[in-house]
């Protein structure tokens, strides 16, 4: 199985079979994707400030670029950006 699907399974508790699948679910919840990988970038000892976690956001995005319209990725960073802001 493609590890983004697992992935992606496990950050939004829905499990996702298929690349279409994850475009709706990702797609219905970006606020909640948004949220969980705010939550990796927290746990991580590698984000040590708000560059960091953005540049982390980056690469998550980028990772799952195929499973992400732009609508969606442009709501998982502004919500990002809002729990950043209150970090």
């Amino acid at each position: 199985m493609d590890p983004r699907l697992v992935q992606l399974s496990r950050i939004l508790k829905t499990r996702l079979d298929t690349e279409a699948a994850a475009q709706a679910a990702v797609s219905a919840r970006p606020a909640q994707l948004a949220d969980q990988l705010f939550l990796e970038a927290a746990a991580s000892d590698d984000v040590t400030s708000a560059d960091a976690a953005i540049a982390y956001l980056a690469l998550r995005l980028n990772y799952f670029a195929a499973l992400i319209d732009t609508a969606a990725a442009s709501a998982i960073r502004a919500r990002f950006a809002e729990r950043i802001a209150a970090w």
